[in-house]
């Protein structure tokens, strides 16, 4: 049956097969979107956590290390140990979270793999 069919029908076929694949890849890649979305969400929190403790905790702790230090020299020189001390901890966090969020982690494995199957299979029809 299949040799009896025309060109037009064959080229009608395609075009129909060809626009069922691309919508579901789109579906797929909009799938993979969504959740790499949820996963640099993740970073970003890491990242304004890392700010909240940079601002808040470490500057208690800054206090105490400043005043222990303040025994031994002068407290001006405690006081900048310190804080290079806590500048040092907020660059690691907020780097940390800002590298979890970055685009570069946004990828579509799936409908990359996807997509080359489907090539494959196109190649294999046009071939045979």
């Amino acid at each position: 049956m299949q040799a009896e069919r025309t060109l037009p029908e064959l080229t009608m076929d395609l075009a129909s097969q060809a626009g069922d694949l691309l919508r579901n890849e789109l579906r797929l890649a909009r799938a993979e979107a969504v959740e790499s979305a949820k996963h640099m969400v993740g970073g970003v929190a890491r990242a304004a956590l890392g700010v909240v403790l940079a601002g808040s905790a470490v500057t208690l702790a800054l206090f105490a290390l400043a005043y222990a230090l303040g025994e031994t020299m002068p407290m001006w020189a405690a006081a900048l140990i310190g804080a290079v001390i806590a500048g040092v901890l907020s660059y690691v966090l907020i780097k940390s979270g800002l590298k979890a969020a970055s685009v570069d982690n946004v990828s579509l494995p799936r409908t990359a793999e996807q997509v080359s199957r489907d090539l494959r299979a196109i190649k294999e029809k046009i071939t045979s």
